[in-house]
C-alpha cells in the first residue's frame, strides 16, 4: 500500500463485511455470503436490505451457527444448482460444456425469479441447442444431458413460467416424439397443455406424410417408370405410423432412406424432389409457432431479443 494515500474502494469487488446467511429449501440447507449472493440478484440485495416483517418469534430468532436463516418456497435441487452456479465458477460454464438438463432448468427458473440476468441467459443458450429457433440449426449437437419425457415435460412448464416463448415451438416438437409416456408425469400436465400436446401430435404426423409426399410426386421424366418404382419402393420402407420418427417431421433421419432413393432416380427427378422437400420443410417450421397457439417466428424473435439484452 502507498503511504500517505488512502486506498480506492472499488465498486464491485469490495463486498460488505456481513457475514453469511443461511438459506434452507426443503431439506437442504446452504450458508452463502450476503453480499455476493446481493451482487448478483437484485431480489436478494432487496431482501437483505428490506427483510419482510414476521408474527413469529422463532422465525425472527432462528440462527444457524449464527447466521440468520432465510426459508426459499423452492425446490431443494434447483436452489442447489442455482447456488453452485453463482458460487462455482466452474460448474455451469458456458456451452458446450456438459451439463445436467434438470440443472439447466433449476437455473433458468430460478436466475428468472431472483433476477440473475447472465445466469438466464447462459441457461437459454443451453437449451436453444436443444430447442432450435432456426431452421438449418435442427439436429445440431447439444451437450445437454439426460433429456427424456420427464424432464421436456418439466422443460416445458418451465418456459412457461420465465416467459421464453421463442424456445416452446420446438420444445412442443420435441415432446410428442417420444414412443411412451409415463402417466404419473402426465397427470401433473395442466389439461390445455395435453390437450395441444395431442393435438401437435396429428399435426407433425400430417407434416412428416406431406414430407413424403413432396419426396414421391408422379414422375414425368423420359425415365418415369423407373423412378415411380423407385419412390414405390422408398415408401414401402416407411416405418410404422406410431414409431418416433413418424412424428418428427423436421428431423432428417425420420428421413434416413432417403440418399438411397436419391441415387436411385434420375438427375432431373432428384432435383425436383430436393426442391419440393426444402420447401414444404421450410413450411413446416414457419407452421410450428402457431400450432401451439402462439405468434409467428418474427414476433418470437424480437421476444427473444427484448428479454436477452
Amino acid at each position: 500500500m502507498h503511504e500517505g494515500r488512502n486506498p480506492q474502494q472499488i465498486e464491485g469487488l469490495w463486498f460488505s463485511n456481513d457475514s453469511l446467511v443461511v438459506l434452507s429449501a426443503g431439506d437442504k440447507i446452504f450458508r452463502v455470503p450476503k453480499s455476493i449472493l446481493a451482487a448478483r440478484s437484485s431480489v436478494f440485495q432487496a431482501m437483505f436490505e428490506f427483510p419482510q416483517p414476521t408474527t413469529d418469534a422463532d422465525e425472527m430468532s432462528k440462527t444457524i451457527e449464527g447466521s440468520p436463516v432465510i426459508h426459499l418456497h423452492d425446490d431443494p435441487g434447483e436452489v442447489e444448482a442455482f447456488l453452485r452456479a453463482i458460487f462455482d465458477s466452474s460448474y455451469f460454464m458456458p456451452p458446450p460444456n456438459e451439463v445436467d438438463f434438470l440443472a439447466v432448468l433449476g437455473i433458468l427458473r430460478l436466475s428468472h425469479k431472483y433476477d440473475v440476468a447472465y445466469l438466464y441467459k447462459r441457461a437459454i443458450s443451453y437449451l436453444e441447442t436443444l430447442y432450435p429457433i432456426e431452421l438449418h440449426e435442427v439436429g445440431g449437437d447439444t451437450t445437454i444431458l439426460y433429456p427424456d419425457w420427464d424432464a421436456e415435460l418439466r422443460a416445458l412448464e418451465v418456459i412457461h413460467e420465465v416467459g421464453a416463448t421463442w424456445l416452446l415451438p420446438f420444445a412442443y416438437h420435441s415432446i410428442v416424439e417420444y414412443s411412451g409416456i409415463k402417466y404419473r408425469t402426465w397427470g401433473h400436465c395442466p389439461t390445455a397443455r395435453k390437450e395441444l400436446i395431442l393435438r401437435i401430435c396429428m399435426l407433425q404426423r400430417e407434416a412428416t406424410e406431406r414430407l413424403f409426399d413432396s419426396l414421391t410426386l408422379t414422375s414425368t421424366c423420359a425415365f418415369r417408370d423407373a423412378c415411380n418404382l423407385s419412390k414405390f419402393a422408398f415408401l414401402k420402407t416407411r416405418g410404422n405410423p406410431n414409431e418416433r420418427h413418424d412424428q418428427s417431421p423436421l428431423r432428417e433421419d425420420t428421413f434416413s432412406n432417403r440418399p438411397a432413393l436419391d441415387r436411385a432416380l434420375c438427375l432431373s427427378c432428384s432435383a425436383e424432389a430436393g426442391r419440393e422437400y426444402d420447401a414444404v420443410r421450410s413450411q413446416i417450421w414457419l407452421e410450428l409457432p402457431a400450432n401451439c397457439d402462439l405468434e409467428g417466428w418474427d414476433v418470437l424473435l424480437k421476444q427473444r431479443a427484448v428479454a436477452l439484452v
